[in-house]
């Protein structure tokens, strides 16, 4: 008898953008990497793209697209970044989707709430626009209707079910203790369960209020919970084996955050990719599929009442997004979460006149503006232009102006809803970055809510945030996070022309394209013109400066870091070239440590980058003294190697475009480093060698970087 396995991943990062700019700006915690997104899909969502199985000898025989094989959803927000910052892992998900539809007659991919907002929180409006935003962006992406919808947090109610149902949506994915009671369909009595209780191997019908019905599966608990925090994905077979076994027939599913597959845990998208290749070979008759492809052919036999208001990340049902109910990571146990309080009321404050608003003016400029605020959602996804959708949503003969508040008024509305993206809530302080972005977006929202003649409530917005108070630091409530963090954040011209200035080494005419903004300075005599052209409401803006003015302004915080990564990099670079140039000349001098001689150690030291990179790539001998001070010095000086590691291993790529007559060369660059222990794992070449045709025409470069015979 075939059984059935469905693995599923929630791949979620909070709505990252800055809402002026439409880019992620610089985040210190996220470091080494630019910013969240780009250090977990380095450690994760490019890993599960391209998933090793390895041989016994430790050899790579072959690269798993994981996506193709697991059902998994990821947010609009999230997708949206990675189409424009990392268009490999993208093309690989979407082709998976395609491969999946092409195996299982359905696709993996299911849909996921716009801003993973806690929908039972928000009020019908905004779970509709959530609801269609997210299909919206689903169809741009995967060319195909969703089948289901995940819910942020799996957090549940029966309106947030009818919303799904209402726009098509087929099923979705709770928590085991979200079940209440079920039955069979041709049963009158209803038997309570719990979590130990309920059969999880099977979907389960729920009937709404209004008589329509949606499909729920319940994944199974324990083992999704070992894989979070458990470790179960330390090794491969032991995975294989709880999955299996949990259920002798029907379908055998787990949901877990994705991220612990590389992220939270290294190399946990292997252990993944060995359940794949046991499924794939039919081993214990087990045959991976998804959730759509499983209700096809097994539609629902039992009805279940689920308990309202409950989610799968707090006990307490929802209360981990408005109280403090003991719930958090547990890194600060001491610590108080009654922030979220007035971190919710404050948020609300603001949507109610966000949307009294939009639908007073909004009547006055859209055709419907309530449908024009649901189809906004298709200029997000790129499936509209801003201006064709102006064309058909707008009244006929509306001034330039008048579409430039149409568009504000769209733009207020997306900020508000981003606001309250459920990270906000979810960790123990109002000073992390998370309810940091989520005020962010509320101050752009507000902003915009002024620009359009609405009313001036920051007072009461402020009155209400003053009430949070932050756990890092006994002075910062939330007066001082809006006034001192939050309001900073909102870039003026003249700090945009100085860093564009700046950017550009002070030469005009520059100019610096943001997607949510573009910048351009010019110059005449000793006056700067700097003007502003915001993509999304379709507004430029143009001041002059005195020259002295301009170029001595000092930049904002955010925009300074941002300026000062890039100048690093580039100074780097410059350093780095100078070395090898001393170095190369200087290593030749230098002799080896001769008993109670050892000047040249410090000489070595003020060299390390341009000698290491030399030896790497040049230099044939090196006295046996230096390559052991040099495997020392990479020891203590981590950070340095890291860099170092970063410049050598781009080199190398850029060697690898001419292949296969660099392989040679290349896979000695590779054993040096590896003899240096420079830190490069060489994951990029590994798939760029794998997926060449002429593979095996470079068997020492193959053999190097531990990929097997194909």
């Amino acid at each position: 008898m075939t059984k059935f396995l469905c693995v599923h991943g929630h791949f979620y990062q909070p709505p990252r953008f800055d809402p002026w700019l439409e880019e992620i700006l610089t985040e210190g915690s996220a470091a080494p990497a630019h910013d969240w997104n780009e250090r977990i899909t380095n450690e994760c969502y490019a890993p599960l793209a391209l998933a090793r199985r390895l041989d016994h000898q430790g050899h790579i025989t072959e690269m798993i697209n994981c996506y193709a094989w697991i059902s998994f959803n990821l947010g609009p927000t999230l997708l949206a970044w990675m189409e424009g910052h990392d268009p490999d892992t993208y093309a690989r998900i979407l082709q998976a989707d395609q491969e999946s539809q092409k195996r299982l007659g359905y696709g993996n991919a299911l849909a996921q709430v716009y801003h993973h907002a806690i929908m039972p929180l928000s009020m019908d409006l905004d779970k509709d626009v959530e609801i269609l935003w997210a299909i919206q962006d689903f169809q741009a992406r995967f060319n195909r209707k969703p089948d289901g919808m995940w819910l942020a947090e799996t957090a549940v109610d029966l309106p947030t079910l009818e919303a799904l149902v209402k726009h098509n949506i087929g099923f979705t994915i709770l928590a085991p203790r979200q079940a209440k009671a079920v039955r069979a369909l041709d049963e009158k009595t209803f038997h309570s369960v719990d979590e130990t209780t309920l059969d999880s191997t099977q979907p389960y019908l729920v009937r709404l209020p209004s008589g329509q019905s949606i499909t729920v599966f319940f994944y199974q608990g324990e083992i999704s919970k070992a894989v979070a925090f458990d470790r179960l994905l330390e090794n491969g077979e032991n995975f294989w084996t709880r999955l299996t076994q949990a259920a002798p027939q029907g379908l055998s599913h787990i949901a877990t955050d994705g991220e612990s597959y590389g992220h939270h845990f290294m190399f946990g998208e292997m252990a993944l990719a060995y359940v794949i290749d046991q499924a794939r070979t039919g081993r214990d008759q087990v045959q991976m599929t998804n959730y759509a492809a499983y209700l096809a052919a097994h539609p629902p036999t039992h009805e279940v009442l689920i308990y309202e208001n409950t989610s799968w990340s707090c006990v307490h049902g929802l209360e981990r997004w408005k109280t403090h109910c003991g719930c958090s990571t547990g890194g600060h146990p001491d610590w108080m979460q009654d922030w979220r309080r007035p971190l919710r009321r404050c948020l609300n404050y603001l949507k109610y006149y966000v949307d009294e608003h939009f639908f007073k003016i909004g009547k006055t400029l859209f055709l419907d503006p309530l449908q024009a605020l649901k189809d906004y959602g298709l200029v997000l996804a790129q499936s509209l232009t801003i201006e064709d959708f102006l064309d058909t949503r707008l009244k006929p003969g509306c001034t330039k102006e008048e579409q430039q508040t149409a568009c504000k008024l769209l733009v207020m509305q997306k900020q508000a809803l981003a606001s309250f993206a459920s990270c906000a809530w979810f960790f123990d302080d109002i000073a992390r970055i998370e309810p940091l972005n989520a005020l962010t977006a509320a101050r752009r929202a507000l902003d915009l809510l002024q620009a359009t003649q609405g009313p001036d409530i920051e007072a009461g917005f402020v009155r209400v945030l003053s009430e949070a108070h932050s756990n890092m630091d006994d002075d910062l409530d939330g007066t001082e996070i809006w006034s001192k963090i939050i309001t900073p954040r909102k870039p003026c011209l003249m700090d945009l022309g100085r860093f564009v200035l700046a950017q550009k080494n002070n030469q005009t005419p520059a100019h610096y394209l943001w997607p949510g903004l573009h910048v351009e300075v010019t110059t005449q005599e000793s006056t700067y013109t700097v003007q502003a052209f915001w993509t999304r409401t379709l507004k430029l803006e143009k001041e002059k400066y005195n020259q002295a003015d301009l170029l001595n302004h000092h930049l904002s915080d955010r925009l300074q870091v941002e300026l000062s990564l890039d100048r690093i990099y580039q100074q780097e670079q410059e350093l780095l070239e100078k070395s090898c140039q001393k170095a190369v000349l200087t290593a030749q001098l230098l002799p080896g440590f001769t008993e109670g001689q050892h000047r040249p150690q410090p000489t070595l030291s003020l060299l390390m980058p341009g000698l290491i990179w030399n030896w790497v790539f040049s230099i044939d001998n090196l006295h046996p003294d230096h390559l052991a001070y040099i495997q020392t010095w990479l020891a203590e000086n981590k950070d340095l190697a890291q860099s170092l590691a970063l410049y050598i291993e781009a080199q190398a790529m850029a060697w690898a475009k001419d292949l296969p007559k660099n392989s040679m060369p290349l896979a000695t660059l590779i054993t040096r480093c590896r003899e240096l222990t420079l830190p490069i794992y060489w994951w990029k070449l590994q798939n760029l060698v794998y997926g060449r045709d002429d593979y095996a025409a470079m068997p020492q470069l193959c053999q190097t970087l531990g990929l097997a015979k194909k």
